[in-house]
């Protein structure tokens, strides 16, 4: 997920050109990397994935619940038999129709369920992750007010298509990338490592 500062070359072009006169201090930042990085990404993600293994599980109950009453349904089916008692044989499709009814309701149920909690799922995530690349871009912006920055670019921008970098090269005396991961984790638990967690989650950068 890529979240830029600053969007494409023209606009970079843009600024430049109206102080061209006067000096202008840029920084460049992997707000990718920076968001990788930082300390609560790593519990949110977690939580979305508890929480979305929890769905798949009760999708899962609903589903085997389903199963089981097709095979109660297929064990009244093999009991039928034209040479018995007219009363039997209506006791059994009475039979197979609740079990058809009932069918029917539970997978009604299941549908819904899944519908609804994968709608309250994506509103969590695009809420929380959204929350996260906000704490991230405030931390940015902070250190541009404070280090009065003119321009901060996102050196992790890329193109929607093609798949390119919106800045092919951006010059690493401007990069503050490692400074910002430090001062969004400066509240992080005590021996937290970033490296340590991504490699435990098996994620490499690339």
């Amino acid at each position: 997920m890529k979240f830029p500062i600053i969007s494409t070359i023209a606009v970079t072009m843009a600024a430049m050109a109206t102080t061209a006169t006067a000096d202008i201090k840029i920084a460049s930042v992997d707000v990718n990397l920076v968001y990788t990085k930082y300390h609560k990404r790593f519990k949110t993600e977690d939580q979305l994935k508890a929480a979305m293994e929890e769905i798949r599980t009760e999708v899962q109950k609903k589903q085997e619940e389903l199963q089981k009453i097709r095979e109660e349904a297929e064990a009244i089916k093999a009991k039928f038999d034209p040479s018995r008692p007219e009363r039997e044989v209506a006791a059994l499709r009475k039979q197979l129709e609740e079990k058809a009814t009932q069918y029917q309701a539970k997978e009604n149920e299941l549908k819904l369920y899944a519908q609804n909690r994968d709608k309250a799922f994506q509103e969590l995530y695009r809420r929380d992750i959204s929350a996260l690349f906000s704490a991230v871009q405030k931390c940015i912006e902070e250190e541009a007010a404070k280090q009065n920055y003119d321009l901060v670019i996102d050196s992790s921008a890329m193109n929607a298509a093609p798949r390119t970098k919106i800045f092919p090269h951006v010059n690493k005396a401007y990069d503050i990338t490692e400074q910002m991961i430090q001062k969004i984790n400066a509240d992080a638990p005590a021996g937290f490592d970033a490296d340590a967690e991504l490699k435990k989650a098996g994620i490499q950068l690339q």
